[in-house]
């Protein structure tokens, strides 16, 4: 006769199903998720919950909170900045396929170094700038701070 194993905290209807041989009696009642705890909250707090859950289940959600096992929130796609970059990179490559259609023995013009040069500026001076996701500016020629 085929000896039953002692699990309190599973259903009767699964436990005959395990066989003793099997690896599931070690890690059921160590992922088995058996409690259960409610909380009430007001309408405020229960339209912040819906606020910052996203598309997880308010339970899964406050779960993972609680376990400090949160998703990180990723930023929207700032469209300007988008916008910018986009540009930029469509001018650098005309300016590439206009190099590249040169024959090897012709030499860049004083032009086109500097249309490359203002493209890379352009670009890391967008980079590198803390103010460029709030307001775009163009370069003043006149000092602003007198």
């Amino acid at each position: 006769m085929e000896k039953q194993l002692s699990m309190p905290h599973i259903a009767k209807s699964i436990a005959p199903v395990i066989k003793k041989s099997s690896n599931l009696t070690d890690l059921i009642p160590g992922t088995l998720r058996t409690h259960c705890v409610s909380v009430r909250l007001n309408n405020a707090e229960l339209s912040k919950l819906n606020t910052l859950r996203g598309n997880y289940a308010k339970g899964e959600w406050l779960r993972m909170a609680s376990l400090q096992k949160l998703p990180p929130i990723i930023p929207a796609i700032n469209t300007e900045a988008w916008k910018a970059f986009s540009e930029i990179s469509q001018k650098l490559n005309r300016i590439a396929l206009h190099i590249d259609s040169k024959s090897k023995e012709s030499q860049l013009t004083h032009t086109e170094l500097f249309a490359v040069k203002r493209q890379l500026e352009e670009l890391r001076c967008n980079l590198l700038r803390a103010d460029f996701w709030s307001v775009p500016r163009e370069g003043n020629a006149e000092d602003t701070q007198r």
